[in-house]
């Protein structure tokens, strides 16, 4: 009789009507677990595909700001600046010069660098003080 009761012990776990179910909830566990690898993967590749692309495009406004440089530095050239004037404005280099004779003498140069005289500090003397403004808006 011992025998005959594990038999149907083994019989009624092989034969559960749950046995299919655990077997296929651990096959789509399994395959769920393979696909995570592969979605990791692809995840990194389409975000190192994102950063390429920007890659692309910052090197793109790069060129194109020293593009705008290059053209900022040619419409700034003197002689494109006098050709400018003499066919938009027709104007040309001066034909009359006139001097201003001033009798007051010059200021006298310095001796020393700027750096060994003291600091001039710029105070306004007739504006007031906050507090004087406020002690005269108080008092009558």
């Amino acid at each position: 009789m011992a025998t005959a009761r594990r038999q149907q012990t083994t019989d009624t776990v092989l034969h559960s009507p749950a046995l299919p179910v655990l077997l296929i909830l651990a096959a789509v566990a399994i395959g769920v677990a393979a696909l995570l690898p592969l979605i990791q993967s692809s995840s990194t590749t389409s975000t190192a595909g994102d950063v390429r692309a920007l890659e692309a495009e910052h090197t793109d406004w790069r060129a194109r700001l020293r593009a705008l440089e290059l053209e900022v530095a040619t419409l700034g050239s003197l002689s494109r600046i006098e050709a400018e004037a003499a066919a938009r404005f027709g104007m040309g280099p001066a034909t009359q010069r006139h001097y201003i004779a001033v009798d007051a003498p010059g200021p006298e140069p310095r001796k020393l660098p700027s750096r060994y005289y003291p600091q001039e500090s710029e105070q306004d003397s007739d504006s007031a003080s906050l507090i004087e403004d406020v002690l005269d808006w108080v008092t009558p």
